[in-house]
């Protein structure tokens, strides 16, 4: 096979379009002005954070259970759990799929934060969950609060992927005014493929660098182009060899997260330098017979979790790893009329890692003083946000936000 110029133009180069080489893109292509980090002397400059979105609206009131609680019981009397719950303290249980979390829970590695929500909850799936990608509840916001926190803080850094999204479609959280985020799904992503065929062998991948090189001097664009697919190309090679070595000391859920936070581990076993990582589930809008299928996807986000920091915990690296679980909403209190729940405000979110605080935080909603029928919030979500910026991630929170939220003491 002979690669030619016009095959260059037509390229399917995955290798490509998962390298962010925002390093040596040329100034008239450059659309932001970086800020330096925060400097925080107390935080490693190599902590990574994996973000877990939970789409659909998970029903907190069924996943951190108020024990006890009248109010409970008479809003959902065909839906409230009432036995197998995993005690958390005198007030609060888990669900009883979520036997993971009670384990990192007892292992003082869950941070489970009460009541998380919004200013004016909005109960669209999808405006709502591009208010927690943006942190920005009061006006449409092109790029994320992640893709923020790569435009401000990670100029010049020497990974070439310094965030990834496990999956096919980009997250909102994770645009930038910079260079884009891959999406991945396996690191056969990681290959120089021609038209979408087949991966090139070494051979063909060298002709292709040789030809690629060639036509740089025809003009400024393919000189820009021929730096950074070489690159590319290189720095995938590097990324598969790194990999290879990866064996996990965990048994992960077959399908859903569990592929998905294997191949986090593999990345980030692999030391290449990639500090976010995005996956998500679905299947929470439980607007009917929620009860078994909501413990179920319960349980595999508890257990994918478990398997996840066991795995990693086994590799000495649980302590350079946080994970955050969110929701874009809660569900009403009362119970719908087919045994289910309808889109509500505010839930519980989750943190976890080696270094997080274990515990319950925020105050639980009140179940009889609502809003419109609806739980309200005790706690903004962007105060964990904020923390995981400035306790975690090395950055200033309020330039990264746009606004200034009191944190919680999730860190030592």
């Amino acid at each position: 096979m002979q690669t030619t110029r016009r095959d260059l133009l037509k390229v399917g180069l995955q290798g490509l379009s998962v390298v962010s080489l925002a390093g040596s893109m040329p100034a008239f292509l450059q659309r932001f002005a970086f800020a330096e980090n925060a400097g925080n002397a107390d935080v490693s400059n190599d902590n990574v954070l994996v973000v877990v979105q939970l789409s659909g609206g998970n029903d907190g009131l069924n996943t951190v259970v108020p024990l006890g609680n009248d109010a409970y019981f008479k809003a959902r009397p065909k839906i409230a759990i009432k036995d197998r719950l995993l005690k958390l303290d005198d007030q609060l249980a888990l669900n009883p799929g979520m036997t993971g979390f009670k384990q990192l829970f007892d292992d003082g590695k869950l941070a489970i934060v009460n009541g998380c929500g919004y200013p004016q909850p909005n109960r669209s799936h999808f405006r709502s969950m591009e208010i927690w990608h943006t942190a920005n509840p009061k006006k449409f916001e092109p790029c994320g609060w992640l893709g923020h926190y790569l435009d401000h803080c990670l100029k010049g850094t020497n990974s070439p992927i310094v965030a990834a999204n496990i999956g096919s479609e980009l997250p909102q959280a994770l645009v930038a005014d910079g260079a884009p985020v891959p999406s991945i799904s396996s690191l056969e992503d990681f290959r120089l493929r021609i038209d979408g065929a087949n991966p090139l062998d070494a051979k063909l991948t060298d002709e292709f660098i040789r030809e690629i090189n060639a036509a740089r001097a025809e003009s400024p664009a393919l000189q820009y182009l021929s730096r950074q697919a070489t690159n590319a190309i290189i720095s995938a090679d590097k990324i598969r060899k790194l990999s290879a070595g990866y064996k996990p000391d965990a048994v992960y859920p077959y399908g859903g997260l569990g592929p998905s936070l294997k191949l986090i581990a593999q990345m980030i076993h692999a030391n290449f330098g990639t500090r976010l990582f995005y996956c998500q589930i679905g299947g929470f809008d439980t607007h009917a017979n929620q009860v078994a299928g909501h413990e179920s996807l319960l349980g595999h986000v508890a257990t994918s979790l478990a398997a996840f920091m066991k795995d990693l915990g086994a590799k000495g690296l649980d302590s350079k790893v946080t994970a955050m679980c969110f929701s874009e909403f809660g569900r009403r209190v009362n119970q719908n009329d087919s045994n289910g729940t309808d889109h509500g405000a505010a839930a519980p979110m989750f943190v976890l890692g080696g270094k997080v605080k274990a515990g319950l935080y925020g105050t639980y909603p009140s179940l009889t003083q609502l809003d419109d029928g609806d739980l309200k919030y005790t706690v903004d979500f962007r105060q964990i946000y904020a923390t995981i910026l400035d306790k975690w991630l090395n950055a200033d929170a309020e330039k990264v936000l746009n606004g200034k939220f009191t944190g919680l003491p999730l860190y030592g």
